[in-house]
């Protein structure tokens, strides 16, 4: 199904035309139109399905722009999983005017929240503890909502959500529409489902495998001011002329190209915010091999076709699994094998990396850093090719003649030969950290549970993750 055959308001169709979507999920196609008809829903989907926006479109359309009341909420388990949909939703509502969607989540300051709050947002996209806070703040007013989705909800209950989630749901309007996603369907999300949701539609998608065998993986574990340095080692060690970088936002692209070119590397960028007469410049530089490295934001990337690139580099994990199965796609095309390299810091993207590898039932291998050594023995590896290479082309009589030359003059060829090797191999590789300073930093203890205000008789928590 295309999205044009989904009757959506020309403000939602363009902004997904600009997101470079015209081809709906398998779960979109079969979740739009029943939300969309005012069915509760049960949809069964993994992350990375593209089940943000099977409920995200319908509920945007749903949305009244000035309202001011909290019209709709998702509840999602983790911070990390609240402030993806959030993104997500606004990047849906870019051309929408009026409307407003605020993301609360424990970890950040509740004053920034406060103020989000005032504002008077349609849409609350929130973990349950940090909702449940706000409620009993009086900050928050669910009386006058008319969709509520849970988002991973199997996640949410083995975290210890339910009564969190029943009480919340509680205070909702009974005539609400109540769409429940979930990757599992054990017995207390079928009883939840029974208890809060009216004659429910259900949907099912099972996923593929999804990933290139060609495509080698590995991850590396290490601290942000290493991962210039590493991509540096790793062009040098594996020959690597034409790779891609992944950053999450522009700012971050914008940074990383100058960082490479401190360090001699010909990097350019591509993001929205470059026009299309300079995104053309980059690109036609990139696939005409004078510019090796295009680093590049997921949004940006869409579109980008060239057959021949040696290796993708997450510089910053993606928020979505589906998002890292694109990124590394765009190697080991047309038969030839490829390359994938991710940066991994701290555990909160290390969970990442697992839900990544669980969606693409893949296993990415840990590798450590090039060492110096590393570097020098892979440029002796690389000169005893080009050697090779030389000798069998054959075209080497004028510096014949010199060894000749410098024969009558008492120099022995094999010690000729060997300083020769000295000069070109005897100089350090330029290498701008130590190879400790590579290493990951000392794991912290993990801190215990932070306590959250009473609601009712209830003591909500909402774990550190």
């Amino acid at each position: 199904m295309n999205f044009n055959e989904l009757n959506l308001s020309p403000e939602l169709a363009q902004a997904i035309a600009e997101m470079g979507f015209t081809e709906a999920t398998p779960i979109q196609a079969e979740s739009i139109p029943l939300i969309m008809s005012g069915r509760d829903l049960i949809g069964q989907a993994q992350t990375g399905t593209g089940k943000t926006a099977a409920f995200g479109i319908p509920l945007l359309e749903f949305i009244e722009a000035g309202d001011p009341a909290a019209s709709a909420v998702v509840l999602c388990p983790t911070r990390e999983l609240a402030l993806q949909v959030s993104v997500e939703l606004q990047r849906l509502a870019r051309f929408k005017k009026g409307i407003r969607i605020a993301a609360i989540y424990g970890g950040e300051s509740i004053q920034n929240q406060f103020r989000e709050l005032r504002k008077h947002p349609q849409v609350i996209v929130g973990t349950p503890g940090r909702v449940a806070d706000h409620i009993e703040r009086g900050t928050l007013d669910f009386s006058h909502t008319g969709m509520v989705v849970l988002d991973e909800a199997d996640e949410m209950l083995n975290m210890g959500f339910r009564d969190d989630i029943e009480a919340l749901l509680a205070l909702m309007p009974e005539a609400r529409q109540t769409v429940l996603f979930s990757a599992t369907m054990p017995p207390p999300i079928m009883e939840l489902a029974r208890k809060f949701q009216q004659d429910p539609a259900h949907v099912r998608v099972v996923r593929e495998n999804l990933t290139n065998t060609s495509i080698d993986q590995f991850y590396f574990d290490t601290r942000t001011s290493a991962k210039t340095e590493i991509i540096a080692r790793l062009l040098d060690v594996h020959s690597l002329t034409r790779v891609i970088v992944f950053c999450n936002t522009k700012r971050q692209v914008d940074e990383l190209v100058a960082e490479l070119q401190e360090h001699g590397l010909s990097a350019d960028a591509i993001h929205g915010d470059l026009s299309q007469g300079q995104r053309n410049a980059v690109l036609g530089r990139f696939r005409n091999g004078t510019l090796s490295m295009l680093v590049a934001t997921d949004v940006a990337a869409r579109g980008i076709d060239v057959s021949d690139v040696e290796a993708v580099f997450n510089y910053d994990m993606p928020l979505d699994p589906e998002y890292y199965v694109h990124r590394i796609g765009r190697t080991g095309r047309a038969g030839k094998s490829g390359l994938a390299f991710s940066f991994v810091t701290g555990r909160n993207e290390m969970r990442r990396l697992r839900d990544i590898e669980a969606y693409a039932r893949m296993k990415v291998l840990r590798q450590d850093a090039p060492t110096l050594r590393d570097l020098r023995d892979a440029r002796k590896l690389r000169l005893r090719r080009e050697l090779a290479e030389l000798i069998e082309a054959g075209d080497l009589g004028p510096f014949t003649r010199m060894v000749e030359g410098y024969e009558r003059e008492g120099i022995d060829a094999q010690q000729l030969a060997a300083a020769l090797l000295k000069l070109t191999l005897d100089r350090d590789p330029v290498a701008r950290m130590s190879d400790e300073a590579l290493l990951p930093p000392p794991r912290a203890p993990r801190k215990p549970d932070y306590p959250q205000p009473q609601y009712g008789n209830r003591r909500y928590r909402e774990p550190v993750r």
